[in-house]
């Protein structure tokens, strides 16, 4: 397979030590020149397909295949990409959801409604979730929460046997 993790690797990193310039001459003499063209230009290829390197490699009528040593340079996504903590990527792309009391109030009264209990009990618990102040909600949330992680494992295993 013409695809090389290693030297995937080995290209980002070189690049990323010459960031935000281009890889030097040298550098591509002394690591990369004598390995299989081919080889190298699919791997550029697919490094710059993924937004990781800029475009390095021209590839003409004959599958002959031209190298830009001012095109070999990482991209912010290349050089987040090797970083030990993803970068700015994994900073920026962190995903924050905010419910306010009220919304968990009316999700915590639904599955109160939904449920199989009496009528007048589903009434007076849905007051009781109604009456809780932020804090109360809050801890009250929290609750349901781990209630819920500690039969995670039952909830797969329903899963897994709806999807026999």
């Amino acid at each position: 397979m013409k695809l090389d993790r290693a030297l995937q690797k080995r290209l980002l990193e070189a690049c990323a030590n010459n960031y935000p310039g281009y890889m030097s001459r040298e550098t591509w003499n002394d690591q990369f020149e004598e390995l299989d063209e081919h080889v190298l230009a699919a791997n550029l290829v697919y490094l710059h397909q993924h937004g990781l390197m800029e475009k390095s490699v021209s590839i003409g009528h004959q599958n002959d295949y031209t190298f830009s040593l001012g095109g070999l340079c990482c991209t912010e996504a290349g050089m987040d990409f090797l970083a030990d903590d993803g970068g700015l990527s994994a900073i920026l792309g962190t995903l924050t959801i905010k419910l306010h009391e009220d919304t968990l109030q009316k999700l915590i009264a639904g599955k109160i409604l939904e449920s199989d209990l009496p009528d007048e009990e589903k009434g007076r618990l849905v007051e009781g979730v109604k009456e809780l102040s932020g804090e109360a909600t809050k801890h009250l949330t929290m609750k349901l929460i781990d209630e819920g992680l500690a039969h995670l494992p039952r909830a797969i295993e329903i899963v897994g046997s709806f999807l026999r």
